[in-house]
């Protein structure tokens, strides 16, 4: 048990060295840019996300304006002479 444990030490310690190195070098650059791009892309997705609610937030207030006028217009009693004509 011991033996394995004294192997896999370096093992991990050269593995950790190497991937250390590929994300400092050119490979660990592009990703961090790739990631980085998509950033901008999702913060203008938000933006303009946000934009839509708040113009249907604006369309469902004159919408529920609407629908309170009617109610109160189907509210409002009735003339007998408007009915029999």
């Amino acid at each position: 048990m011991e033996g394995v444990l004294a192997l896999s030490i370096p093992i991990i310690a050269i593995l950790t060295f190497g991937a250390v190195m590929i994300g400092r070098g050119p490979i660990g650059q592009a990703l961090a840019r790739a990631i980085g791009g998509h950033a901008g892309e999702i913060e203008l997705e938000v933006v303009e996300l946000r934009q839509q609610v708040e113009q249907l937030r604006l369309e469902m207030g004159d919408m529920q304006e609407r629908v309170d006028f009617a109610e109160r217009l189907l509210a409002q009693p009735r003339d007998a002479d408007r009915l029999q004509a």
